[in-house]
């Protein structure tokens, strides 16, 4: 595992323990003002699905936007200089996609009988407007802002806490808090579902935190984010 200047002291810091708390902080906001924003769609007080879809990203984003600047702007992280993405990147970027797919369709189809990668059944013509708003925010917009967020600021301050031999808890803390906010955050309406979401985000979480810890970059993790975003976008896109 690469080493990297900002975790190489293992002596705790109140300021990087304060951003911590920032960024859980952040977290909790986006979860309580999803929820807002998703019993206002229940309600019918939100007009139009395009709109309930893009307030309910935009309930997620805000918080993560605004946590990641307060702790880039106090610390000045070298964050976007990690972009930089390597051929090896791509191939381990694509084995992620591969196990974390594999891994959710076996999920699926031992809780359904089936893979869930497929078109959902629609009367009469798609709604092109909330198809696109959808795609955009989970293929684009979802995964940069939450590899930045977890990978890019609250795996990398953690391992800072922690020495050289428990370092790799800041990999397995973060999934687990990546899974828990997808848990909170997602759509599943069954406990299997629930279930599902959990474990395939622990272990996307998992993968792409490891690449992050080997690399020092973040740009392989956005790539397979988004890979596996875009794999689950394209296979239910109504045909």
């Amino acid at each position: 595992m690469t080493s990297e200047p900002e975790v190489a002291a293992t002596e705790p810091s109140t300021a990087r323990q304060r951003d911590l708390v920032a960024l859980l902080i952040a977290l909790v906001v986006a979860v309580v003002l999803a929820r807002i924003v998703s019993n206002l769609t229940l309600r019918g007080a939100i007009p139009g699905p395009a709109l309930q879809v893009l307030l309910g990203n935009v309930a997620v984003w805000v918080p993560l936007v605004f946590g990641i600047i307060w702790v880039v702007d106090r610390t000045g992280r070298d964050l976007f200089g990690r972009f930089r993405i390597e051929l090896g990147d791509l191939v381990f970027a694509l084995g992620i996609v591969i196990l974390a797919r594999v891994f959710d369709a076996v999920l699926a189809l031992s809780f359904t009988g089936t893979t869930g990668l497929q078109p959902a059944p629609s009367l009469g013509a798609p709604n092109i407007g909330l198809l696109l708003v959808s795609a955009v925010g989970i293929v684009l917009v979802s995964p940069v802002l939450e590899e930045l967020f977890f990978r890019g600021l609250f795996q990398r301050l953690l391992a800072a806490e922690l020495t050289p031999r428990t370092r790799w808890l800041a990999v397995l803390v973060t999934a687990f808090l990546f899974a828990l906010a997808h848990l909170f955050l997602g759509s599943a309406t069954t406990s299997l579902g629930g279930v599902q979401v959990f474990l395939t985000t622990f272990v996307l979480g998992l993968l792409t935190g490891t690449l992050v810890a080997m690399t020092n970059r973040i740009g392989g993790a956005i790539v397979a984010h988004v890979l596996f975003n875009a794999v689950a976008v394209v296979a239910t896109w109504p045909r």
